[in-house]
């Protein structure tokens, strides 16, 4: 936004040096000395203002600029997963397989699924776990549905892919876990204290839960409850869940679910993706418009990365303290060390 400056008030005709030398100086200086006690009296509000705010004032919140894109250019960008032993290895799920990173997000090659809409990646212990859909589409990654009322988004329904690797995301072996239906899997999330314990919310809504490292599956409720989008464990069964069009809950046995409010970048509460912090379950942070950061558990929220750019894919480095990375569908990778606090690009 531009602005033009005021301009000052019109003058009469100048007045002759004969007559006028005295008042001019006078006028002059009186000016002068009005606009030095001016400013000297600004000063003084603004530093009494600073001095009254200082100790209430919100933390600094990163303002996201524009920055170049590193992404690869496909449709839609779902999670994102870090090598527990490499913190610059991540793996990315998109509507067009599974990428690879080695060098923090500078750079990705196509490493798996490729044509699966790769809806879900995770780590659990030394593997990566991908979940998904095949892409034989016409709606594209993403369709809308009303239900119950709700207006309800998901991968398109589809026979269903699940996928593990056990080499940093550089090959991938599809598996066929017992008790999961062919159903296309919405969101993998994996239980910080245990990570043989994992869950699974498939497009339909139902969710399922792995004691066994993703072997076998059961039944936890045959509906989610709430729009099946993006889904974490924040400890025991205590989870948080969220979707595009209505906002953030918590639940403490992954049935019932209170809403948490919260207000994205662009005043809405969309929910993207959630990364629970390794080593401290209440501390969470969840890309939106922007990226938002909670220390109890989901219950409340306080953004960390102001932008108007909708973020996507979001993970913890689970071998290196406090580094967690987002990424943004304007192709953007982005970097935090201080427990994702504030934000770097990883350019």
């Amino acid at each position: 936004m531009s602005s033009s400056a005021d301009e000052g008030p019109a003058t009469g005709a100048p007045a002759t040096p004969e007559t006028d030398k005295r008042p001019i100086f006078k006028r002059t200086w009186f000016v002068i000395s009005a606009v030095i006690a001016g400013f000297l009296v600004v000063l003084a509000v603004v530093g009494a203002i600073s001095r009254s705010t200082s100790s209430t004032a919100a933390p600094a919140v990163t303002v996201a600029p524009a920055v170049t894109p590193t992404l690869p250019p496909v449709t839609w960008y779902w999670t994102m997963a870090v090598s527990p032993t490499d913190p610059n290895v991540l793996a990315l799920g998109t509507s067009s397989g599974v990428y690879r990173s080695a060098d923090g997000g500078k750079t990705w090659t196509l490493t798996g699924l490729k044509g699966i809409n790769t809806t879900s990646v995770v780590q659990s212990g030394n593997s990566f776990f991908a979940a998904g859909v095949h892409s034989a589409f016409t709606a594209g990654p993403v369709v809308t549905a009303v239900k119950g009322g709700l207006k309800q988004r998901s991968a398109p329904p589809g026979p269903a892919v699940f996928a593990t690797s056990s080499d940093g995301g550089k090959t991938w072996t599809t598996l066929k876990p017992k008790g999961l239906p062919k159903v296309a899997v919405q969101s993998l999330s994996v239980d910080p204290s245990d990570p043989k314990t994992m869950y699974a919310i498939t497009t339909s809504g139902a969710f399922y839960k792995s004691s066994d490292g993703a072997h076998s599956f059961a039944v936890v409720s045959p509906k989610l409850g709430i729009p099946p989008w993006a889904l974490a464990v924040t400890q025991g069964t205590n989870f948080v869940s969220g979707d595009m069009d209505n906002g953030s809950h918590t639940s403490s046995n992954g049935k019932t679910w209170t809403a948490t409010p919260f207000t994205d970048g662009r005043g809405t509460h969309m929910v993207m993706e959630y990364a629970v912090q390794p080593g401290d379950t209440s501390h969470i942070i969840m890309s939106s418009i922007g990226i938002e950061l909670s220390t109890d558990g989901g219950k409340s929220w306080s953004p960390a990365l102001k932008s108007t750019v909708m973020f996507g894919p979001i993970a913890w480095a689970s071998g290196s303290s406090g580094v967690a990375y987002a990424a943004g569908f304007d192709g953007s990778v982005w970097h935090s060390t201080d427990g994702g606090k504030s934000w770097t690009p990883a350019t």
